[in-house]
């Protein structure tokens, strides 16, 4: 792993001294025409605009792919939350069972299924935070 890294960064290295030593070398220019306009620019800032061009263009590209698979991602998020959810009615079901609280771990486990089953994640979190407050009030 530390013989790789350091060859990396050797490469990285003789690479940027390669490119510095090809621009102070370079004495060419890049001339576009467009008539009646000339621009006449030096051929290391033309490298340089380009790849930065490129990169940018790279860049925006990969936020565009981001913005497109947005929604999916907050569906497969919004998704975990419920199967999350569920899973926690079902184990508090479990426990309720293991403690002979049958009452609650029959409504624990038709709440878990409910989750598990359903895709309509805010209504049936109110109804998880609507139990657990009953539950709370009926242990006072």
């Amino acid at each position: 792993m530390l013989k790789n890294r350091f060859f990396w960064w050797a490469f990285t290295l003789l690479a940027i001294i390669f490119i510095v030593w090809l621009a102070s070398n370079n004495q060419g220019y890049v001339l576009i025409i467009r008539s009646p306009y000339r621009i006449q620019i030096s051929f290391n800032f033309f490298l340089v605009v380009f790849v930065l061009s490129v990169f940018g263009l790279h860049h925006c590209l990969r936020f565009l792919r981001f913005l497109r698979h947005l929604p999916a991602i907050r569906r497969s998020k919004k998704e975990a939350l419920r199967l999350k959810a569920g899973n926690t009615a079902l184990l508090e079901g479990m426990h309720a069972l293991a403690a002979g609280d049958f009452e609650s771990a029959e409504a624990s486990a038709k709440l878990a299924q409910e989750l598990i089953q359903n895709s309509d994640l805010e209504t049936l979190i109110q109804k998880l935070t609507a139990e657990k407050n009953k539950r709370q009030l009926s242990d006072v």
